[in-house]
């Protein structure tokens, strides 16, 4: 008798034992996911719910049971928990023991959440409003509960109410944390009105953070640590197009060409410098493909340019290391000939044309910072149709092609890369068989033509034969429509000038 009540004792301990695990046993991974999922999509905070769950259950969301991750769900997708019912738990826990450090700092961003805004004259940000609208502006004045913004809009008098509160809670890499309303904002740091101070925060230095417009957390918080996009939207990487095209309705010039925008997928260019010495010229440029997304573009484009009388000086001068003289010399190897000695002076200027494919892809950095881009193309053209009448067969020396040079190419691949929102880390790297290295000398002779080439281009009889080269610059932004660049092969330098919706 004593043996049978030995296991019925026995019995019941294992499934006691049993029991209290399956109610004990630790929250699930899907559990948890669930849980992140439904709490992301009301808008509260993992560290709002985290200060919630060790409120009530003493614990963190990972060290939850089983059965109190169900109940979790159970409350949160029946209503019972939502945003305002734990940010009033947690406000009611911090009165009841304030001397709790995580509490306190939760009831001081529960009632800076609720609390009006800051409007102080002089700030300049971004405006967010109770109707969903975002003006960018600086308050002119703040007077008997009414605003004065001035945007580029306009001059607008707002009441205080309609102004929705700017709330910043910022994690830095050194571990300090700032909560407090976001007073103003510039391309390098926030200035956040704290409860102790005024506090200036470096985006370079920003770990984490949170923002929150009238209570409402913005789920683009990846915005805290980029300045956007640079200023420049390049058509061109030193003389290599881009797949971008020119704004509509938008004019530009630069040191070697202009033009303009019809659409927002082809634009018309010319080189004026040979558009004025006879030279009528047209390029187009027309966007086959674009896909854009919040973070990532891409874009291909093809372009066509053609000149009615292509100065035979520029083809001569653009491959002069392809014309052999009296033997295996080269014409760029003779200091003492000039472009006037090669030219055939009874040949006419032939029509010329040229024809690419580009393809450019950009994104977000993943520093947060700007954007990265790069392009990758290929151009062909007609330049040595017809080359041989191009020659002297006069004077003192015999002139003719190298049959190595069958076809007039050039591949690249470029890169931009957004070091500030005005300036830019430019770079390209290419094959190309009609392309010499020169230095600033050659380079201002051969652009202004006092070297016997065609003034405003770049296509002279000097310098070094450099099929595979690359080169790198930096393009700075002195506002959106003027941006000039410096880098360390001919031209040396880029001017470009636009005119919005000329």
């Amino acid at each position: 008798m004593q043996l049978k009540f030995d296991k019925i004792i026995f019995i019941f301990f294992i499934f006691h034992f049993a029991f209290s695990q399956s109610n004990n046993d630790p929250i699930l991974f899907g559990q948890q996911r669930a849980i992140k999922n439904i709490t992301s999509q009301l808008g509260i905070s993992d560290e709002e719910f985290d200060d919630y769950l060790n409120s009530r259950f003493n614990n963190s969301l990972s060290n939850l049971s089983k059965n109190e991750g169900a109940q979790i769900i159970n409350e949160l997708q029946n209503e019972v928990l939502t945003k305002s019912s734990i940010s009033e738990a947690l406000y009611s826990r911090t009165k009841q023991a304030p001397a709790a450090n995580s509490i306190r700092t939760t009831s001081v961003k529960s009632e800076l959440l609720s609390s009006p805004s800051v409007l102080e004259k002089g700030m300049e940000k971004l405006f967010h409003f109770k109707d969903g609208s975002i003006s960018e502006g600086e308050i002119l004045d703040v007077e008997n509960n009414m605003v004065t913004l001035l945007t580029e809009s306009g001059q607008f008098t707002i009441p205080e109410a309609e102004f929705l509160a700017d709330i910043g809670e910022i994690l830095n890499k050194k571990g300090e944390k700032f909560i407090g309303h976001v007073l103003s904002e510039s391309d390098e740091t926030f200035i956040i009105r704290t409860l102790y101070g005024d506090a200036t925060v470096k985006k370079t230095s920003i770990e984490k953070m949170s923002r929150y417009y009238g209570g409402v957390l913005d789920k683009k918080t990846e915005n805290t640590k980029r300045f956007y996009t640079g200023e420049a939207v390049l058509l061109s990487v030193f003389m290599d197009p881009t797949a971008t095209p020119l704004r509509p309705n938008t004019f530009y010039i630069s040191a070697i060409s202009m033009g303009y925008g019809l659409t927002d997928r082809f634009m018309l260019k010319t080189k004026y410098g040979s558009s004025l010495n006879g030279d009528l010229n047209l390029h187009g440029k027309l966007r086959l493909f674009h896909r854009k997304t919040p973070d990532k573009e891409r874009a291909l484009s093809l372009g066509i340019g053609f000149h009615r009388a292509y100065p035979i000086k520029s083809v001569i001068g653009r491959f002069s290391h392809a014309i052999k003289v009296s033997g295996d010399s080269t014409l760029n190897q003779f200091s003492n000939i000039n472009v006037d000695d090669v030219v055939n002076q009874a040949a006419e200027n032939p029509v010329y044309a040229e024809a690419y494919a580009v393809y450019t892809s950009s994104r977000t950095n993943p520093t947060g910072r700007g954007k990265v881009g790069w392009s990758a193309g290929l151009k062909i053209s007609n330049a040595f149709v017809g080359r041989d009448d191009f020659l002297s067969t006069t004077g003192d020396y015999n002139f003719k092609w190298d049959d190595s040079y069958t076809l007039p190419y050039r591949m690249w691949l470029s890169l931009d890369y957004d070091l500030r929102k005005n300036l830019k880390f430019v770079a390209s790297a290419w094959a190309d068989n009609g392309y010499k290295t020169m230095d600033a000398g050659m380079a201002a002779r051969d652009y202004f033509g006092s070297d016997g080439s065609a003034p405003l281009q770049i296509d002279s009889l000097e310098g070094t034969k450099s099929t595979i080269d690359f080169d790198f610059g930096l393009l700075y932004a002195v506002n959106e429509n003027f941006r000039i660049g410096f880098h360390f092969q001919q031209p040396f330098l880029d001017i470009y000038w636009e005119f919005l919706e000329f």
